[in-house]
């Protein structure tokens, strides 16, 4: 990896400044950035979250218990 600069005729040349606006990967660079970047991406879109797991879970077993509270009190109004 080397920083470059861009003069202003347009090429480019290694930069020995501090600052780096650009960076001139070699190609296992690259290669390394792509399958980093690819393993990062498949993690954040099929990755177990534990709070949503916990949210969800919580939700269906109130939704449970509510509706079957409900459908008992309504079955024994309809008796009496």
């Amino acid at each position: 990896m080397q920083c470059v600069e861009v003069t202003q005729a347009g090429s480019l040349i290694v930069s020995s400044s501090g600052a780096c606006d650009f960076v001139l990967l070699t190609q296992q660079d690259y290669n390394a950035v792509q399958l980093n970047g690819l393993v990062n991406l498949l993690n954040e879109l099929f990755a177990f979250d534990l709070a949503t797991f916990g949210l969800i879970h919580a939700a269906a077993l109130t939704a449970f218990f509510v509706g079957h509270s409900i459908g008992r009190i309504v079955r024994t109004m309809g008796k009496s």
